[in-house]
């Protein structure tokens, strides 16, 4: 069922929630940077069959959710509040988060201002520390950007902003695949989603890895172009009670492109939990 809330800053927030009887644990999905709620589709239905409740989230700026104004809107630790609100907003207190990506980066910064509410986290083809190549990119084009984040600014948000993409056209397709990323950028809106690979660019959460105590499942794609294996291997000795598995052959889009795999994983996972079995 979908809902919407207004955030800490009056930002409407859009996400989806499944009850099921029996067990108090709720799996949080968080996406990529581009992408939705939908696009964890195939593995909520699978957990629902399983009588596990889960959350997906529309982070700001995508799917659903407001496209907010200003660059300063998307700092990463907004987005982390974003999370809290709707937990809060939904009674939510027993829960694991599922992050792909850059929802990932957003799971280790709630951790950071809420270390102790989340049972475990899963992180999903991600990193510590900005890629270097997004990184350089807004470095060397800094003064080109502060004339575009200023012109961006000042661009209106239409009604036909709001909508989720539709994955099924993107199943298989690979790390740098333009017809997908064009969808991305489209359905979240060129604004929203170059404001938020700056905060990409701004990520580094080395010193908050170090200190979460739960555990946390590492999952990396192998052929991932985008992460290196060197990110999911430096997570790991980063995060003590931590595990890393690999899928073979898979690349960045693991949520599309292997949600079998993804599936087996996590649930293999949460059933150390007693909420969740």
């Amino acid at each position: 069922m979908q809902k919407q809330i207004l955030s800490f800053d009056k930002t409407k927030i859009n996400y989806d929630i499944v009850r099921k009887k029996g067990n108090t644990g709720v799996l949080i999905f968080l996406h990529g940077v581009g992408g939705d709620l939908l696009a964890w589709s195939k593995e909520r239905s699978f957990f629902h069959k399983q009588g596990i409740s889960t959350l997906a989230i529309d982070l700001r700026g995508h799917g659903k959710s407001d496209r907010p104004k200003k660059i300063g809107d998307y700092e990463l630790d907004k987005f982390a509040k974003d999370v809290f609100e709707v937990l809060r907003e939904e009674k939510i207190k027993d829960f694991i988060i599922v992050g792909h990506c850059f929802g990932a980066m957003v799971s280790t910064v709630f951790h950071s201002f809420s270390p102790k509410l989340a049972q475990a986290y899963i992180f999903i083809d991600t990193t510590y520390k900005g890629p270097k190549e997004i990184r350089y990119f807004f470095k060397l084009n800094k003064f080109f950007l502060l004339i575009m984040n200023y012109l961006l600014e000042k661009k209106k948000t239409k009604k036909r902003d709001f909508e989720h993409a539709d994955f099924e056209k993107y199943i298989g397709t690979g790390d740098w695949n333009i017809p997908r990323i064009f969808s991305d950028i489209t359905h979240t809106t060129f604004k929203s989603w170059i404001f938020t690979y700056q905060q990409v660019a701004n990520y580094d959460a080395l010193e908050i890895m170090k200190n979460i105590k739960q555990k946390v499942l590492i999952i990396e794609g192998e052929k991932d172009s985008l992460i290196k294996m060197v990110d999911a291997e430096k997570i790991k000795s980063l995060v003590k009670n931590s595990e890393l598995n690999v899928i073979p052959e898979a690349n960045h889009i693991l949520v599309l492109n292997n949600p079998e795999e993804l599936q087996k994983e996590i649930f293999e996972f949460i059933k150390g939990f007693k909420d969740f079995c």
